[in-house]
C-alpha cells in the first residue's frame, strides 16, 4: 500500500515542496532558488523540506525533479541551466544526508509528465508521451509504471526532432528542429521577423484572431510542424493518448485545433491517437516527483507499483 512521500520541484527561481499520497497534494510549502552555489541550493531545499516535514508528518521517501542533463546511476545533476553552481553536482547523496530519506532523481519535464500519466490526463492509460509547448517544446514518455529514459537520458527529448533540414537554429545547435519551429520564442521570432519589430505571442495571437494574415501564417506554420511532431511520434512509440501542457495551450481551441488538425492530416491511414490537455497544473512537478519516488520504494520492498 503506497504511503506519503516527499516531492521536490526544482526551478530556476522557485523550488516547490510538498507532502504527496497517491497524486494528491497534502500540504505545500516553496523558497527561492539559491544562485550561490551548490552547498546553498541542498541547504535550501532541505530546510524547506524538513519544515515541511515537522508540520505535515512524516514520509517515507522523497523525489526530485530537476533541470538536466541529469546522471541517473550516481544521482548527479551534471548541469542545470539556469542555476548557479549546479555542475557535476551530487544532488542525491547531499540530499540523503540532510533529510534521512532515500532520494530519486528524476528529469523535471519527466516528473511533470509521469505525474499526468498516472494520476492526470491519462490516468488508466497503458501509455502516454507528454508534450510541453511552451517557450521551449519537451517531453516524456511512459510505459506502464515506467518512465522511459533510455539508454542516456535523453528519451522524450521531441523538441530536438529534425523536422526541416536547413531550417532555423534550435538550442541544441541544430538546424529545423521541432523546437526552432514551433516554440512559443520561434514563434516571437518569426513575428519580429515579420512584422519588422519584436511581437510577443500574446499579440501574435490577438492579431491571428482578428484575422491578420501574417499573424496566421506564423500560427499555422507552428501547428502544422506540432503535428507532423507528433505523427511522427506515433510512429515510433504508438502511445495510447498524447497529454499536451505549457503555456502556448493555454490560446485554447483555436490554436490546439489546428495542432489537431495537422496531426490527423499526418495520421491519414493510422489510427487516430487521443490528444488530452494536461490537467494537473503547477503541481504536477512535486506529484511526479513523489511519484517516481514512490515506485522506486516499492520496486525495492518487492510490492507492485
Amino acid at each position: 500500500m503506497s504511503g506519503r512521500v516527499l516531492g521536490i520541484d526544482l526551478g530556476g527561481t522557485k523550488t516547490a515542496v510538498a507532502v504527496v499520497r497517491d497524486g494528491t497534494v497534502l500540504a505545500r510549502d516553496q523558497v527561492d532558488t539559491p544562485q550561490s552555489g551548490f552547498t546553498d541550493v541542498v541547504q535550501a531545499i532541505a530546510r524547506a523540506s524538513l519544515q515541511l516535514l515537522q508540520s505535515a508528518g512524516p514520509v517515507r521517501a522523497a523525489g526530485l525533479g530537476s533541470p538536466g542533463p541529469l546522471d541517473f546511476e550516481t544521482g548527479t545533476i551534471r548541469w542545470a541551466p539556469n542555476i548557479v553552481g549546479l555542475e557535476n553536482a551530487p544532488i542525491v547523496r547531499a540530499l540523503e544526508a540532510e533529510l534521512g530519506l532515500p532520494v530519486t532523481l528524476e528529469n523535471d519535464a519527466n516528473a511533470a509528465g509521469f505525474a499526468e500519466h498516472r494520476y492526470g490526463a491519462a490516468r488508466g492509460l497503458p501509455s502516454s508521451v507528454f508534450v510541453t509547448i511552451s517557450t521551449g517544446i519537451g517531453g516524456g514518455l511512459f510505459l506502464g509504471d515506467q518512465v522511459i529514459r533510455g539508454a542516456h537520458g535523453l528519451a522524450g527529448e521531441i523538441g530536438h526532432m529534425t523536422l526541416l533540414p536547413g531550417g532555423p537554429v534550435g538550442g541544441d545547435g541544430h538546424l529545423g528542429t521541432l523546437e526552432s519551429i514551433a516554440a512559443g520564442r520561434s514563434m516571437e521570432r518569426d513575428a519580429g521577423y515579420g512584422f519588422g519589430s519584436p511581437v510577443g505571442n500574446r499579440v501574435l495571437f490577438e492579431r491571428a484572431r482578428e484575422g491578420d494574415p501574417m499573424a496566421l501564417r506564423i500560427i499555422d506554420n507552428a501547428a502544422e510542424f506540432t503535428g507532423i511532431g507528433l505523427a511522427n511520434i506515433v510512429k515510433i512509440f504508438d502511445p495510447a493518448a498524447f497529454v499536451l501542457g505549457g503555456g502556448l495551450t493555454n490560446a485554447g481551441d483555436f490554436y490546439l485545433d489546428r495542432i489537431r488538425q495537422s496531426f490527423a492530416r499526418h495520421m491519414t491511414n493510422y489510427p487516430l491517437t487521443m490528444i488530452r490537455l494536461a490537467q494537473l497544473g503547477a503541481d504536477a512537478g512535486v506529484i511526479g516527483a513523489a511519484a517516481v519516488a514512490e515506485v522506486a520504494l516499492l520496486r525495492t520492498e518487492g510490492e507492485p507499483a
